[in-house]
């Protein structure tokens, strides 16, 4: 079956181009040059994968993921000629699964696609817990919510992903390179310093949430280690 996808640019060169592509490459698509004509084609189309362009008119690629997001967990891209840290930071906080800075080729847009359309199918050989349960926390793939007693952790969709997989490895050394590749689907090149701040974040959020009982460690140039108290930190296996 053909993998829907809706395809939103301001630029009518882009959108055509981009649009070609994709269809050579098996695509379905669905195009749109503003914000408005984005939401309405993805009420009447239900793509499987939505692009959209940050700075379009008639609501912008940020306001139409968050609105998106409100309704769906479809996987959604958006791209921008801004390299911001801030906004790829803002990209992701609203829902956004990956983001792209222009210019990129098919070639790239279509393996990022593809990266996140078997991460959130189910890749071959993966068997992943559709609940999770480690310490305190208790995570839910189905829904991306994840809470510690009566309280929800408001995580982004990147974030839920990263603390999944460490939680899922509690105790464990977890390799920097497959850390990036579960949370991203692919090798993500020179995101180190990003990946840090999601870190960041999310021990930020634990913080606020006062757990106590749950840690997240950095081994400089080896990777992650989510502890609870009642793992030992003495001779931690390593997950690569």
């Amino acid at each position: 079956m053909s993998i829907r996808v809706l395809l939103a640019d301001k630029d009518p060169d882009f959108l055509d181009v981009m649009t070609y592509g994709l269809r050579r490459a098996g695509f379905l698509v669905h195009s749109a040059s503003n914000g408005f004509e984005a939401l309405e084609s993805f009420r009447t189309e239900n793509p499987d994968i939505v692009l959209l362009d940050v700075s379009m008119p008639g609501g912008t690629g940020i306001q139409v993921c968050s609105k998106i997001r409100a309704l769906s967990s479809k996987p959604i891209i958006l791209f921008s000629g801004v390299d911001h840290e801030e906004e790829v930071i803002h990209a992701f906080e609203v829902g956004a699964d990956d983001y792209l800075t222009k210019p990129f080729s098919v070639k790239h847009l279509v393996m990022r696609m593809k990266a996140i359309h078997r991460r959130t199918g189910g890749r071959p050989g993966d068997i992943l817990p559709r609940r999770l349960v480690s310490g305190p926390l208790v995570m839910d793939l189905d829904s991306f919510t994840a809470s510690v007693g009566d309280n929800l952790l408001k995580l982004t969709r990147l974030e839920f992903r990263l603390l999944f997989y460490l939680a899922g490895n509690a105790g464990r050394v977890v390799a920097t390179e497959r850390l990036i590749d579960f949370a991203w689907g692919y090798d993500k090149e020179h995101e180190g310093d990003l990946l840090k701040t999601h870190m960041s974040h999310i021990r930020q959020k634990l913080r606020e949430a006062k757990v106590l009982a749950i840690t997240i460690r950095a081994l400089p140039g080896v990777g992650y280690v989510l502890d609870l108290e009642s793992v030992k930190r003495r001779s931690l296996p390593v997950e690569l």
